[in-house]
């Protein structure tokens, strides 16, 4: 098996040729929508390596299939100089519900048990700020081109229970915009976010609109899946983000010494105001820093980057095991069966 470093100037084309705006299902009748454009303040610059260990491979293993995050090419983020290191024969796919792409690798027979692989990019990366304009209830038109984005999905179901706040929250507001602050601020009122007191809260680990709403707690999958459930039973059609946060303190890491201290993942939403267009939330972040809790309603900062978009995924090519929660990092399937033998080890540091 040879690994071998190749910088894709046509893969890039490609990247930078689907957009958001273009590969997302909203967007089957875009001249309903408000398109999304990229801003005009100056983007913040990362030099960024997402290095990954497939390893435990058992003996006998007949196929390998592994997926690896990419990342998106959307109004918030541009991606160059991007160079993947991968066992011989991998390749790009793109899904076609809501655009991810992904690096897919597969073999044959492993004659190894474990095998790397590096994705390594320069991110520029803008800080959101909200539309102007009045927002309005949807027309017709809007509600057929957002169907995805009001639709439900496994964990993020509008039960009865949560139906009932969501309304009762918003008796005599009309506004679209005053509707999703009032849930932005019931789930911060309401909820504490686990790293809070991690002794004696925890998340669902599912990213459950059920369990933020019953237990008053979570992490950011699942405050933002209750977000989602009340803004649907008002028609305020919402989108999942799933990525990575650049925190200053992890800006110039070589390597971590403790996997613990690695960043992980982080999520978070944006709505669809008829008559604005998309607004950017941060609920969980805002809980967690109560002096940005205003600037999180309706911006997200630039230290962070894109993997994917939506729950429930299905990936490309489409995976033996179910459709997954969400996606970030990797997935890895050993003749059909997930394998969880993976490591992921993301650095990044800013460059001018």
């Amino acid at each position: 098996m040879r690994r071998y470093p190749v910088v894709l100037a046509s893969a890039l084309a490609t990247l930078a040729a689907l957009t958001s705006t273009s590969m997302r299902a909203e967007n089957a009748a875009p001249r309903a929508l408000i398109p999304e454009s990229r801003p005009e303040s100056s983007p913040k610059r990362y030099a960024v390596r997402d290095a990954f260990t497939v390893k435990d491979l058992p003996a006998g293993t007949k196929k390998v299939r592994a997926w690896f995050e990419l990342p998106q090419e959307e109004p918030l983020q541009r991606i160059s100089d991007l160079k993947i290191t991968a066992p011989d024969g991998y390749r790009i796919e793109t899904e076609a519900s809501e655009g991810n792409r992904f690096l897919y690798v597969e073999i044959a027979e492993p004659k190894a048990a474990a095998f790397d692989v590096s994705v390594e990019f320069t991110l520029e990366r803008w800080e959101s700020s909200p539309a102007g304009g009045a927002a309005r209830l949807l027309t017709g038109e809007e509600k057929e081109a957002l169907a995805a984005r009001l639709a439900e999905f496994p964990n993020g179901e509008t039960t009865e229970r949560i139906r009932g706040k969501a309304l009762e929250l918003v008796e005599g507001v009309s506004d679209p915009v005053a509707r999703a602050r009032k849930f932005y601020d019931f789930i911060i009122d309401d909820a504490e976010y686990w790293k809070k007191d991690p002794a004696n809260l925890k998340a669902s680990g599912k990213g459950s609109a059920s369990y933020c709403m019953d237990c008053k707690t979570g992490n950011c999958t699942d405050f933002h899946a209750l977000y989602q459930a009340m803004a649907r039973a008002v028609e305020l059609p919402t989108q999942f983000v799933m990525g990575t946060s650049l925190k200053p303190e992890n800006d110039g890491v070589a390597k971590f010494d403790d996997p613990k201290k690695e960043p992980g993942y982080h999520c978070w939403v944006r709505t669809y105001f008829a008559g604005r267009g998309w607004v950017y939330s941060d609920i969980s972040y805002a809980d967690v820093t109560p002096d940005k809790r205003e600037f999180y309603f309706d911006h997200i900062d630039d230290g962070r980057v894109t993997f994917s978009f939506g729950r429930n995924i299905e990936l490309a090519p489409k995976q033996d095991g179910p459709k997954l929660n969400w996606f970030v990092r990797s997935y890895v399937e050993t003749d059909g069966k997930e394998h969880g033998g993976w490591t992921r080890e993301l650095t990044y540091r800013s460059v001018k």
